[in-house]
C-alpha cells in the first residue's frame, strides 16, 4: 500500500531539514477494490467506455484518507493508451469525490490523448 501526501503541502515547504511523523486513526471502511468499483461505475454513466479505473493509492489530503484511484484510457484498437487523471473515494464513507468539472478535465484529456494517439 502507497501513502502519499497532499500536492499542496509539498508544495508549501521551503528547502531545509524536514522530520516528518504522521498518525492517523481512522477505520478504513472502503478497499481499495471497492473504490476502484465506484470511480468504474460513475465513468460508465457518466462518461461512457473507454475509460477505467487502475490500482489506487491511499493518499491524506484535506484532513482526511482518501483512496486515489488513477483514471485511464484505452481503445480497443489500441490498447492502454495512459492515464488521464484520478478521482478521490472517501475512505470512511465511499463517497466518490468527483463533480461536473473533474469529469469534464479527464474527458477533454482522454479525448487529446485519442486523438494523439491515431497518428
Amino acid at each position: 500500500m502507497e501513502v502519499m501526501l497532499d500536492e499542496g503541502l509539498l508544495t508549501k515547504l521551503q528547502a531545509a531539514q524536514v522530520d516528518i511523523n504522521i498518525h492517523v486513526s481512522v477505520s478504513i471502511n472502503i478497499t481499495p477494490f471497492v473504490a476502484r468499483q465506484k470511480v468504474n461505475v460513475l465513468l460508465l454513466d457518466k462518461v461512457g467506455t473507454g475509460l477505467f479505473s487502475e490500482t489506487p493509492a491511499l493518499v491524506a489530503a484535506a484532513g482526511c484518507l482518501r483512496w486515489r484511484v488513477p483514471v485511464a484510457l484505452a481503445l480497443p484498437w489500441r490498447g492502454r493508451l495512459g492515464q488521464v487523471g484520478s478521482i478521490d473515494v472517501d475512505v470512511q464513507t465511499g463517497e466518490v469525490l468527483a463533480d461536473d468539472n473533474l469529469i469534464r478535465d479527464l474527458t477533454q484529456r482522454a479525448n487529446q490523448l485519442a486523438a494523439s494517439s491515431a497518428s
